[in-house]
């Protein structure tokens, strides 16, 4: 349904306490499935926050970074427990987190995928759906 994602790469209802605890429980987990180191994930998508945030808004964010030594993109879909202030344009807090790392080398390629993928996240009967799947396999 979302491209870029495996079922390996879907949490669902993550609790976290607040932005950064989200961002570092989804950095832990692209970590380990790109084989990076788990901190420099973690800091890549806070630097990308605090250039502006990745809040869409409807509930939704997408966290994004760029890698140099990483060859092919990976993602991570979280569906949070209870939903996190993200600051997004319409201040309603973040229920479904999609979070997409890139390879720098590839860079022409990140802008029309994460807008594809933000595309499918405005859809209401896909978010709906995220927001209600039982399983991974669903998303």
């Amino acid at each position: 349904m979302i491209p870029y994602l495996l079922e390996e790469d879907v949490a669902l209802d993550l609790a976290t306490k607040g932005k950064h605890s989200a961002l570092s429980k989804i950095a832990v987990r692209i970590a380990r499935r790109a084989g990076l180191d788990e901190q420099m994930v973690l800091h890549s998508l806070w630097r990308s926050e605090c250039h502006g945030s990745t809040g869409l808004g409807r509930g939704v964010a997408t966290p994004h970074a760029l890698f140099d030594t990483i060859s092919s993109p990976v993602a991570s879909f979280a569906r949070l427990h209870r939903p996190i202030d993200f600051g997004g344009p319409d201040d309603d807090p973040v229920d479904i987190v999609y979070t997409l790392v890139w390879p720098r080398s590839a860079v022409s390629a990140f802008l029309p995928a994460l807008s594809q993928v933000c595309r499918v996240l405005r859809m209401p009967r896909t978010r709906e759906g995220l927001q209600q799947a039982q399983s991974a396999a669903r998303c």
